[in-house]
């Protein structure tokens, strides 16, 4: 029975890829015949197009009681701008940064807002189909108005993208600005998302320690002890990247060792990260040969490739080893550890992500709006405070909260939910009831003797606990309108300390510069038991590894790796000599395999459809148990 659902599965691993990619949303086709109009005179219809399920939407049945965030905005712009009284928004969804485009260069559809990823930016830029949104502000009089961009994106995500350039096409010599063009969405990272304690790694003796230590390294890839059990990206440009990453994997390690020998100041963090960007976004004709010898070793040893499946393959079990961006793999390991829960199902690791050492690919996705003569100028200006109310934290908070994927925007409400989420400290500052009701914990100063709340802060080591707060009661409400108290048996300097084995994340790099009531340095510091994992190595020592983690560390990677991450560049004239290299990498042999292929097509079709929906169910029922664990 395995090895028929084996080799059937391996059948849909040759579908072609437009069976298997995200697909566009059915529910904006009734759309399409609007959106490729051409706009009337004075259109206050914003047409926007974006990636599936990429932006929050109501779905009350799973506590997501709000209006969706398009209609939120346009009840905004009627309170706050009411000369724009008639604006709708007419919104599109789209599976591939190369359908986005080729829409785009055909003229097939009008869009007065894109979302490409950067390397799809950049060649807009290059082809000199993007509006200089800098300009367009100055146009409109809004530069001093809109500035919620500027002043809650993340600063250290931003110098990475004002690094990014493009070279005009048609006039050699113009250089773009990718932070004139474009504004940052969401982020994240490419990488292996792992099952430690897979039934084939433990049938061929190898130990869930071994397996978290070697995935810190791209090369496992091509260890032969992994054969048939991994599923990479059917992404020319993702698998391209790793192909790079181990054929130039001696040059990448000396580079960092030669970083972590030096003071590791800005300039040589600089010269560290030129040098592996420049190796990492090698396109050169010798470069691509090299690589496509790589990747074809890399095709003997795995079981096939993949768009979206992978993300439940992982967890269903029939890969052990998927290459995954971040986002899929929080979705992964949530619906892994909701599975164990419900099934009480003991596992001593669970599902882990690894971004390898050597060098790994920081991606984003950002907002941009093509060129068009067909858009108004109240287009203009509403597509304007539509990037802007995005940028608003409170409005990126849902984003968050319902996608899954990590956001752009920084600030004090989103910095307080990744507390909630994923500082070990929250479950201690509050009186958790058996229905995981979160109640707020109180004192009575010794000093001030007023009733303080516990916050983050009342939290320290043993050995430097203030005397004072030795015999300071802890107490909590019954409800909020009750003032019948409840005291709990812990003191306020028993239950406050820090464990040594916590380990302790810096996310000032993000957060730092976007925050009001928290503090810079101080709030931007978290306590977990789960960042990076640990583990007993061969010679029964404890070993914490800087490279595989779990959900927070799969979020918010810590600045050492962050430093360690590059952005894609777009491979301008070269796209069609790796695109050909691309194709002869896929390309297979005609056997009886593809004939079997031909004559359960359409069955597969309709198996992969039920996935999809069946997918959609699962992240609906994860967004309500995040929901609900702090509520």
């Amino acid at each position: 029975m395995k090895k028929s659902l084996i080799l059937f599965l391996s059948l849909l691993a040759f579908i072609p890829a437009s069976f298997v990619t995200r697909g566009v949303d059915t529910s904006t086709l009734s759309e399409v015949k609007i959106r490729r109009q051409a706009a009337l005179p004075g259109s206050q219809t914003l047409r926007v197009l974006n990636w599936e399920d990429y932006i929050y939407v109501q779905d009350e049945e799973n506590g997501y009681t709000e209006k969706d965030l398009t209609n939120q905005f346009i009840d905004w712009m009627h309170e706050n701008h009411p000369e724009y009284a008639d604006v709708s928004i007419t919104y599109s969804t789209t599976d591939t940064n190369e359908t986005m485009l080729n829409e785009l260069t055909t003229g097939k559809a009008h869009y007065d807002l894109i979302c490409p990823s950067d390397y799809g930016i950049q060649k807009l830029m290059a082809s000199d189909s993007l509006v200089n949104l800098t300009d367009l502000k100055e146009k409109h009089n809004l530069t001093d108005e809109l500035t919620n961009y500027e002043t809650f994106a993340s600063p250290r995500l931003l110098s990475y993208l004002e690094t990014i350039q493009a070279e005009s096409n048609a006039n050699p010599g113009l250089i773009y600005n990718l932070t004139d063009y474009a504004m940052g969405y969401m982020w994240g990272t490419l990488g292996l998302i792992f099952n430690p304690e897979y039934d084939i790694f433990k049938a061929r003796n190898m130990s869930a320690e071994r397996v978290i230590s070697e995935m810190r390294d791209w090369s496992v890839l091509w260890n032969s002890d992994y054969h048939g059990t991994i599923s990479a990206k059917d992404s020319m440009r993702d698998t391209y990247f790793i192909g790079e990453a181990e054929t130039y994997k001696d040059e990448l390690l000396a580079l960092l060792e030669e970083y972590e020998l030096s003071e590791q100041n800005e300039e040589d963090l600089n010269t560290y990260s030129q040098g592996i960007s420049e190796i990492l976004n090698r396109c050169d004709d010798k470069s691509i040969q090299e690589v496509k010898a790589t990747l074809l070793e890399l095709k003997k040893n795995i079981f096939g490739l993949e768009v979206d499946s992978g993300k439940q393959d992982i967890v269903t079990g029939y890969v052990g080893v998927n290459t995954a961006w971040s986002g899929d793999a929080v979705f992964s390991m949530d619906t892994a550890d909701e599975y164990n829960k419900k099934t009480n199902k003991e596992v001593e690791y669970g599902l882990c992500y690894s971004i390898p050492y050597t060098g790994a690919n920081i991606w984003f996705d950002g907002w941009c709006m093509p060129k068009d003569d067909t858009r108004s100028e109240a287009q203009e200006a509403i597509a304007l405070y539509f990037i802007d109310f995005l940028s608003n934290p409170d409005n990126a908070l849902q984003n968050v909260d319902y996608i899954g994927y990590t956001s752009f925007i920084g600030g004090d409400c989103i910095l307080d939910l990744m507390k909630d989420w994923y500082d070990i400290r929250t479950d201690y500052i509050y009186f958790v009831t058996e229905d995981e009701e979160y109640l707020s914990l109180y004192y009575i100063d010794p000093e001030t003797e007023e009733e303080t709340e516990v916050w983050y802060d009342a939290f320290h080591y043993e050995e430097e606990a203030d005397p004072l707060y030795d015999d300071v009661e802890l107490y909590y409400y019954l409800d909020e309108e009750s003032e019948e108290i409840v005291t709990l048996d812990e003191k306020y300097n028993e239950l406050f300390i820090i464990d040594e084995e916590w380990q302790e994340v810096d996310l000032s790099y993000f957060f730092n510069g976007t925050l009001d009531e928290y503090e810079d340095d101080i709030d931007t510091i978290f306590y977990t038991d789960e960042y990076y994992v640990s583990y007993i190595d061969d010679n029964g020592e404890e070993v914490l590894s800087d490279s595989v983690g779990r959900q927070f560390f799969c979020q918010f990677p810590d600045e050492k790796t962050i430093n360690r991450c590059v952005i894609m560049a777009d491979y301008g004239k070269q796209n069609d000599a790796i695109r050909i290299m691309w194709e002869d990498f896929k390309s297979n042999e005609i056997t009886i395999q593809m004939v079997i292929i031909t004559s359960v097509l359409v069955g597969s079709i309709i198996i992969i459809f039920t996935a999809m929906a069946v997918t959609k169910s699962l992240t609906r029922k994860l967004r309500k148990a995040r929901r609900n664990q702090k509520n």
